[in-house]
């Protein structure tokens, strides 16, 4: 045991560093990463540290999510390009699985790349109410249902299947040993969720053990650049490179939009998501990379704006980036504790049309108002709030204001704040 774990400490090299600040006339902080040739690692990049963690993606089989005690899921390792099959939908059947009956289990399952929970991965895609388990109310327990098979690229097998989860997860796997066509004994672990400030754990075949160190802690990355698996052009499901959010930042793509800009306006039909891979590989075609795709993300009270410079493809697994914060652009403020606002652009444009981005944290009693004055404390416009949770925007058209100096007073749940705002 003491030779595995020491293996997997080998195997879980990780390479971290703050990246240096390129920054150019525009205010832009340009990133330049690579996955390494054939996409050998996966990258973690966090954008208000500027920092990256680089480790190899081949080092595990299975990840176990253990961000939560009432929440569970998996993923299977899409850098190893694994199939995963449901071989049978009875734990009973586990000696009885061969493979020469293949044909019968279906198509391959795949961690899912359009959802919005990191943790729902292939495993979860099985027959199960749970995917791979059924909940126990009794005691609690998510108790296993599924035997899945893994078959891996050299054409070896793995025979799978979680049996229980209660604030750690328990399972068995089993080898296939092609020269006796059996399979080898059947090896049982446990791994506890712990108290490591990760979303997964992870556990190799290889070595039998639970892989440390594969997750930098959680609230210091923002995007995880690796392999994923998607249903390609509507056709087959294919492996790709590119970004898989966290859970702490929503993102919205905006296509087309000028990337290299000190002015710029996210266009009011703009809509934040929390899909795994909003960004994912949607700013590169076959080749190369779009010009016109931009992305603005928000985590927590910041938003940033981004977008991608350069790809170098499966040969070098280089992918440039700029980005920067854009708070000091949109003018965000807290209104008290349940929501923070900010006002864009500002100046405003010839048209006078400008739009203000809201951040509902908590609905309040009461709604809310924009109400705009003049320097003599005229009131000049005024509009109620919707009252609703998340992020929306509300465009003000002010088109009948003289150009001059306003005060945009924004008022919710009991507070309120006021901003300048210039109109010309």
């Amino acid at each position: 045991m003491k030779t595995k774990l020491l293996l997997a400490s080998i195997f879980a090299l990780t390479v971290q560093q703050t990246v240096l600040a390129q920054t150019d006339a525009l205010g832009y902080t340009q990133v330049d990463m690579s996955m390494g040739s054939q996409y050998q690692n996966r990258v973690f990049f966090g954008l208000s540290s500027n920092n990256m963690v680089s480790q190899p993606a081949n080092t595990w089989d299975v990840a176990f999510y253990r961000n939560s005690a009432m929440s569970f899921g998996s993923r299977v390792n899409d850098a190893k390009d694994i199939k995963v099959y449901e071989a049978s939908n009875n734990l009973a059947d586990w000696d009885n699985i061969n493979i020469a009956n293949q044909s019968s289990w279906g198509a391959p399952i795949y961690n899912p790349d359009q959802t919005t929970a990191l943790e729902d991965g292939a495993f979860e895609q099985g027959s199960a109410p749970y995917g791979w388990g059924q909940y126990n109310g009794a005691t609690h327990h998510v108790e296993g249902k599924i035997i899945f098979v893994l078959q891996y690229p050299d054409g070896s097998y793995i025979k799978f299947a979680i049996t229980d989860y209660f604030g750690g997860y328990t399972f068995k796997y089993s080898k296939w040993n092609s020269s006796t066509s059996t399979w080898g004994t059947t090896e049982t672990r446990t791994i506890a969720n712990g108290t490591d400030d990760a979303y997964f754990n992870y556990f190799s075949f290889t070595t039998g053990a639970k892989v440390e160190n594969m997750e930098p802690p959680k609230a210091s990355w923002d995007f995880m650049f690796t392999k994923y698996y998607t249903f390609y052009n509507n056709i087959m499901m294919y492996p790709l490179s590119g970004v898989i959010q966290s859970p702490s930042i929503t993102v919205a793509k905006v296509q087309p939009e000028t990337q290299a800009t000190s002015t710029f306006s996210i266009p009011a039909s703009t809509s934040f998501s929390s899909n795994i891979t909003t960004i994912g590989h949607s700013w590169k075609p076959t080749s190369g990379f779009y010009t016109d795709v931009v992305y603005y993300i928000k985590k927590g009270s910041d938003y940033y704006r981004m977008y991608f410079i350069s790809n170098g493809g499966a040969t070098t697994g280089n992918m440039y980036f700029k980005y920067k914060n854009i708070n000091s652009v949109l003018g965000v403020t807290e209104v008290g504790k349940k929501a923070s606002f900010g006002i864009y652009p500002n100046p405003a444009t010839a048209d006078k049309k400008v739009t203000v981005l809201f951040d509902i944290k908590e609905k309040a009693n009461n709604k809310g108002s924009v109400q705009v004055f003049d320097l003599t404390g005229k009131q000049v416009y005024q509009s109620e709030l919707t009252n609703q949770t998340g992020l929306y925007k509300q465009d003000l058209d002010l088109s009948r204001l003289v150009p001059g100096n306003y005060l945009v007073k924004i008022t919710y749940g009991g507070n309120s704040e006021t901003k300048k705002l210039i109109v010309k």
